[in-house]
């Protein structure tokens, strides 16, 4: 199983949103992708677990340089208390589902 490590910036704990470099392209399925508006085009969805809740969405291309979830993390950042520094581990479990776990800063 393959996994990425996200440090967690302020903008993400405040807003809900998680962030992966573009060069992770070829850690979610290619039909996951959609658009960045919100009319846009929407991916195949891909399921998100993270502590006890199920996180359904697609995956933005946000920018060149930037992957999102277009669903918000908020309510798993709340459960665990996320702050800045911490680390989300995001490992995938099958062709569309990933486990989500909060690491020690």
């Amino acid at each position: 199983m393959s996994h990425r490590d996200i440090t967690l910036i302020q903008a993400t704990v405040d807003n809900g949103r998680i962030y992966f470099p573009s060069t992770d392209l070829k850690f979610f399925p290619a039909d996951s992708f959609g658009d960045r508006m919100g009319d846009g085009h929407r991916g195949t969805p891909v399921v998100f677990r993270a502590a006890g809740l199920e996180i359904e969405t697609d995956i933005r291309i946000s920018s060149g340089q930037r992957l999102s979830p277009r669903s918000s993390f908020a309510a798993f950042l709340k459960q665990v208390s996320a702050v800045e520094g911490a680390v989300l581990r995001f490992t995938r479990t099958s062709e569309r589902g990933y486990q989500v776990d909060s690491l020690a800063k």
